[in-house]
């Protein structure tokens, strides 16, 4: 009788002629198949299932007459891991990795990946997150459609991780490979209506308006909106809101951006988030300002410093959008008026570089050279990174004219007519 797994499935194959390479087709290698069959590897699961089909028997098929001790600790050892997993304890999953490696080697389930992988996640340490994530996410690539279907959330979570990872490192062209990849199998696999898809078509959006894909946001998000239509996340979508309106006024679309930040606006209310409701209305003085409606846009302003007086960091917010709505009409003096009252400490790392943008421009103007070239040099490197080209145009000429220094001029003619992200300068 047939005692071993790959006893029987080498003796499928023989009965229905099959070469290895036929039976492994493109799912598996041959040398994979070969340790199978000679004893010296056990199947994954998603393998035996794949086995299965092809050799039209059911997969209970190769277990019958099977001691299955050891295959029977293997399953253990994987419950351990789902377990200690569910329960949070990190620590003890990657510990017992690392102290029963040959075990964690020869449990079946591929899912030992995603729980070893999040937990290095989870714990900050990123290059072993790095290995045992992209295991993973080869594995499922591989898998049989069964276990594709049952662990699409294990997916797309382990390719958002491996997208903060590459976030970190700024390399942004991988990240959105790995949230184009999650967001393909949960268009394959009808799950857009999981929590992770959400979080996925939001990191897709931020990472494209980073780097200037407005149309591209505006397609991926609104047939996202329309596929899910029935179903609203309260706790992602005024983010998803917030990103169209912010797509939406980079392509010069005003109408479209207010609609969506006025949803945006709505449901932090309706959540109760009055304070991430204050800070929409920054992107909705934003667009009233590119879109030249100024009134509009200082009526908005006092009503949100009125409203959000008690919060200093916010309050500090929409007095430097005071300034750039002042700023962009040529009311220098008010500008430099109001300036004389920010405390620079409540600022965001943004806040500090638009403040001392709009000083080192007036300055210029004003022919205070040396103080002008000061705040522009301040504010010069983060425009570039964040591209603001408009911004970062004039910074250049003014450098330029400072400085006579040819490089600025070079430096103003390659941004020039840049497709950037819109910020202080309205053009």
């Amino acid at each position: 009788m047939l005692s071993s797994i790959g006893d029987k499935i080498k003796a499928l194959r023989l009965q229905k002629n099959l070469s290895q390479s036929e039976l492994c087709g493109n799912f598996m290698s041959r040398v994979v198949l070969s340790r199978i069959e000679n004893g010296k590897a056990l199947p994954s699961l998603e393998q035996l299932a794949y086995l299965a089909e092809k050799l039209e028997v059911p997969v209970s098929y190769f277990f019958s007459n099977f001691t299955g001790e050891k295959y029977t600790l293997f399953e253990k050892n994987s419950s351990l891991l789902k377990d200690l997993f569910l329960a949070k304890d990190y620590y003890e999953i990657i510990k017992w990795s690392e102290e029963n490696h040959n075990a964690f080697c020869e449990v079946v389930d591929s899912n030992k990946y995603y729980y070893l992988g999040m937990s290095y996640f989870y714990s900050n340490i990123f290059d072993k997150a790095l290995k045992f994530l992209r295991k993973y996410i080869n594995a499922f690539i591989k898998s049989s459609t069964d276990f594709k279907r049952e662990n699409i959330e294990k997916f797309s979570n382990a390719l958002n991780s491996l997208f903060k990872i590459m976030l970190k490192n700024k390399n942004y062209e991988k990240g959105i490979h790995y949230l184009q990849l999650a967001r393909k199998y949960l268009y394959q696999f009808n799950a857009l209506s999981l929590p992770v898809s959400f979080a996925i078509h939001n990191n897709l959006a931020y990472t494209y308006l980073k780097t200037c894909q407005f149309q591209k946001v505006v397609i991926i998000l609104e047939n996202f909106i329309n596929y899910n239509n029935d179903i609203i996340s309260l706790k992602i979508m005024p983010d998803i809101y917030t990103s169209l309106n912010i797509a939406y006024y980079n392509l010069g679309n005003y109408e479209k951006a207010l609609y969506y930040i006025k949803k945006a606006i709505l449901l932090f209310e309706f959540q109760g988030d009055h304070l991430e409701a204050g800070k929409c209305y920054l992107n909705y003085i934003n667009t009233l300002r590119h879109s030249s409606k100024f009134k509009e846009a200082f009526e908005v302003l006092e009503k949100a410093k009125n409203d959000y007086k008690d919060d200093a960091e916010l309050y500090h917010k929409f007095k430097i959008q005071e300034m750039i709505l002042y700023f962009n009409i040529g009311m220098y003096e008010k500008v430099i008026e109001l300036s004389e009252s920010i405390n620079t400490s409540l600022l965001s790392m943004r806040g500090k570089k638009e403040l001392a943008f709009i000083l080192g421009h007036i300055k210029y103007l004003n022919k205070e050279f040396e103080e002008a070239y000061r705040f522009l040099k301040k504010c010069e490197k983060y425009f570039a990174e964040e591209n603001f080209y408009n911004d970062l145009s004039v910074i250049y000429e003014d450098l330029y004219a400072i400085t006579g220094d040819v490089n600025y001029r070079e430096k103003v003619l390659a941004v020039k007519n840049k497709s950037g992200r819109k910020n202080v300068i309205i053009k």
